[in-house]
């Protein structure tokens, strides 16, 4: 896995309990909860700790490899994958679904408007609430 050699070059070990959380959240489709990272690792090694999972997590966003979407109430993560567009989040206050939609110009435009006020950026999020197509029961519109 080569985004956890990032692990070994800031001195870091690499356990077999990080490289389990790290594949768990690469091959979790869509945004994946801590909880849900347990669980699937759970079942590939009993008996791994819930802090384990949330320690491997943070460590994961601190180096740049997951980063944190909050849709909510609740916290989930995603991996950073090298080449990946910047994309934005669709949450449905309803029932909770979640869709990513992909702007590529989104990003630089709000670092260009955040510069000309002075500000520094270190990430941007956005997402946009409503209703999905299930809940609303209608098509959707342009």
């Amino acid at each position: 896995m080569a985004g956890l050699e990032t692990l070994r070059a800031q001195g870091r070990r690499l356990t077999p309990q990080r490289r389990l959380v790290y594949q768990a959240l690469l091959d979790h489709p869509g945004h994946a909860t801590a909880d849900d990272l347990c669980s699937s690792i759970g079942r590939r090694l009993p008996g791994v700790q819930r802090t384990t999972v949330y320690r491997t997590l943070d460590l994961l966003v601190e180096l740049g490899l997951a980063r944190t979407v909050r849709l909510g109430r609740s916290t989930s993560y995603e991996p950073v994958l090298a080449g990946a567009e910047s994309h934005q989040h669709l949450m449905c206050d309803q029932c909770g679904a979640t869709a990513d939609v992909g702007f590529p110009d989104l990003a630089d435009r709000v670092q260009d408007a955040a510069r000309a006020l002075g500000f520094a950026i270190d990430r941007i999020e956005l997402v946009g609430h409503g209703r999905c197509l299930a809940c609303t029961g209608t098509a959707a519109t342009a």
